[in-house]
């Protein structure tokens, strides 16, 4: 039997292998460079192409046809499917991926000769351990070229650790560190407790939740926290939990409510979240929204189709929010909701807390 709960403490327990880190870049054009309004297709794009070409072992760059695919990175990156015998997603062709890039949230269209352009990435769990991969495919794109006609040209001039603020990168020593330090649980559990909260969220990028299997386009709370609990439980378990907890990764089911199931109580863990009742305290919050749809779609060269990629962007606040809530609202901060979170989609501030 396991124990359910909702306790911070357990939280914590629950969530003590999560690690994630951010990585502000800062690029300088080393001539004049046309973007988008909207930039996350170009940046993740041109990342692609080169990240598959960094870390490909077999150097033929055939996916469907290569030996290699069980062991291979940039599937594990980009593709990040399930294991064979996980029970968890186990119908789904890929698991949420364990990276994020945020791409400069201006809406500038031209960038002049020596301009500094400022984007982030997130990495999620054992993808940290890869950060000087991502860092050398970056540097690869700025020679190549981003942008129309990828005559767009950069160099990367530093590289920011988000959490403690240390200089990673710096062009004129080109050096690249070590990660000393990156995110844990521990900095999104509240050191004081209280009984309510109110709460506004600016969604920055466009954001794409599902509930009842329909696109929505002003979320209410409730659909806001199964989104969240859900991609921040993936998260954690196919891309944070040791080694040693291969054996629960193998055999678990499936341990959160879909958008209508309840919760199969079947599992080997011995302290779970009750997502059920996170998910009934929070039907009765009440929303304001100010929200928006941004339409977006681009065409992916790797997959052969159209995709879209529009979402609702604008203020969302919920009304006397359980202080219990406050962790999965600041965790959300830095990993994002919602579909397409590789391009940058999902992002939002904490506007305001009272």
């Amino acid at each position: 039997m396991i124990k359910v709960s909702d306790n911070l403490s357990d939280v914590k327990k629950i969530f003590k292998d999560f690690k994630a880190a951010k990585f502000n870049f800062e690029i300088k054009a080393e001539n004049d460079v046309f973007l988008p309004e909207y930039k996350g297709s170009t940046f993740r794009g041109v990342f692609g192409h080169i990240f598959k070409d960094v870390m490909c072992i077999s150097h033929t760059g055939e996916c469907s046809s290569c030996s290699f695919d069980k062991v291979c990175m940039f599937k594990k990156i980009f593709d990040s499917p399930p294991p064979a015998n996980s029970q968890k997603l186990r119908n789904y062709s890929a698991v949420p991926h364990p990276y994020i890039i945020e791409p400069p949230l201006d809406q500038k269209n031209f960038y002049k000769k020596d301009e500094i352009i400022r984007f982030s990435l997130i990495l999620i769990g054992q993808a940290i351990s890869l950060f000087p991969y991502f860092a050398y495919s970056f540097g690869l794109a700025g020679k190549k070229g981003i942008g129309r006609q990828k005559k767009g040209k950069f160099i990367i001039t530093k590289i920011i650790n988000d959490k403690d603020s240390e200089i990673l990168y710096y062009y004129k020593n080109d050096e690249l560190k070590s990660i000393n330090d990156s995110y844990s649980i521990e900095d999104f559990i509240p050191e004081s407790n209280r009984e309510n909260f109110s709460v506004n969220l600016k969604f920055i990028t466009p954001t794409r939740i599902m509930f009842n299997e329909k696109l929505v386009s002003e979320p209410e709370f409730h659909m806001y926290v199964r989104n969240a609990l859900r991609r921040i439980s993936n998260l954690n378990f196919f891309h944070c939990l040791n080694q040693q907890d291969e054996g629960i990764k193998k055999s678990t089911s499936n341990n959160w409510p879909s958008d209508n199931k309840a919760l199969d109580n079947e599992s080997p863990f011995e302290l779970e979240l009750d997502f059920n009742r996170y998910i009934e305290k929070s039907l009765p919050i009440i929303s304001k929204k100010s929200l928006k749809w941004y339409s977006l779609d681009r065409y992916s060269n790797r997959q052969k189709t159209h995709m879209k990629l529009s979402g609702f962007i604008g203020d969302l606040s919920f009304e006397k929010v359980p202080f219990e809530y406050l962790w999965i609202i600041k965790l959300g901060e830095l990993v994002h909701i919602g579909k397409n979170t590789t391009f940058g989609h999902g992002k939002y501030t904490v506007s305001s807390i009272v």
